[in-house]
């Protein structure tokens, strides 16, 4: 069975949890795993983030989507 090692969300989801709040528990239940957050609509405040987490800001430019996501993979 292959293994999460990065996830990718948007802040603005529907339900009851937003991407800060997914990217929070990830950081806590599943240490390892690299988090990119994006949203076009919302910026987050200074500390909203885990420390190692990585905010994209929409329209997402693919090459830095990429760059930002080979980063963390490579240290794995």
């Amino acid at each position: 069975m292959p293994s999460i090692r990065i996830v990718v969300t948007d802040i603005q989801m529907p339900g009851s949890m937003d991407g800060l709040r997914l990217a929070r528990y990830i950081r806590d239940a599943y240490p390892p795993i690299a988090l990119i957050v994006s949203s076009g609509a919302v910026r987050p405040e200074q500390g909203a983030l885990p420390n190692d987490a990585v905010f994209v800001s929409k329209p997402v430019d693919h090459r830095e989507l990429l760059r930002v996501i080979e980063d963390p993979l490579s240290a794995a």
